[in-house]
């Protein structure tokens, strides 16, 4: 297996998708589009599907740092592969997943964890749009998740990663599988959601930038000017 000093992007969606050439443009070319998403698993496809690619893909090294964003609503801003590894690992974490300010998509009985942990931070709630990690890492968690699904996570018809990657940090807490944590000071990427509006890009200082809820037309137009101002 060959060991990289650089990360590997992933997502996952139709890889015809118009939708996700932005995101691939900001990375330079340097992204593997999944296309294995299951309409029958919807968003759960980003545990499983993800999970089973990891599993069988024996030219990525075990210690490799993974990055997984979502498709449509990510832009790389500043596309330095070496720099962003760097910055991972100087972390000391084995995992480490976006953060929001809204409480969306969770669990009531998660929200005193990332309270007390978050409280006072410039976000303080996951939000699994980007996650990086080391891929063995990043593995255990899926596997954990996948083994434990039914009796764990299977929780209501609402199911999404989210609600299952923040559940899973809670566990972890407990567990100590890992050595996790969220993105809370958006020094890796920064998740703008609708209450951080009017935009200002002059303030982003992140490798990437999420922007949630792009139906709302002031999310829109705060992905474009993303666009205009990164020339994406």
């Amino acid at each position: 297996m060959q060991i990289s000093e650089e990360p590997v992007f992933l997502t996952l969606c139709d890889a015809g998708s118009p939708q996700v050439q932005p995101l691939y443009s900001s990375l330079q070319g340097n992204l593997r589009i999944l296309d294995n998403y299951c309409p029958r698993l919807g968003l759960l496809s980003k545990i499983f599907k993800v999970r089973d690619f990891l599993a069988s893909d024996t030219d990525i090294a075990d210690d490799a740092i993974i990055v997984f964003t979502d498709a449509y609503d990510v832009l790389c801003i500043r596309y330095d592969p070496a720099g962003l590894a760097a910055d991972f690992s100087a972390t000391g974490r084995d995992i480490i997943v976006g953060a929001e300010t809204v409480f969306c998509h969770h669990s009531a009985d998660v929200l005193p964890f990332f309270l007390s942990n978050y409280l006072g931070h410039p976000a303080k709630y996951l939000n699994s749009g980007f996650i990086i990690g080391y891929k063995w890492a990043y593995l255990r968690m899926l596997n954990y998740i996948a083994s434990n699904f039914v009796d764990k996570y299977m929780m209501d018809c609402r199911q999404n990663d989210q609600r299952v990657i923040s559940r899973f940090m809670l566990e972890n807490s407990e567990l100590g599988l890992l050595n996790m944590d969220i993105d809370s000071r958006f020094k890796l990427c920064y998740t703008h959601t609708y209450d951080n509006n009017p935009l200002c890009c002059d303030n982003l200082v992140s490798y990437f930038v999420h922007v949630t809820w792009l139906p709302l037309e002031i999310q829109k137009q705060a992905y474009q000017e993303i666009r205009r101002v990164f020339n994406i």
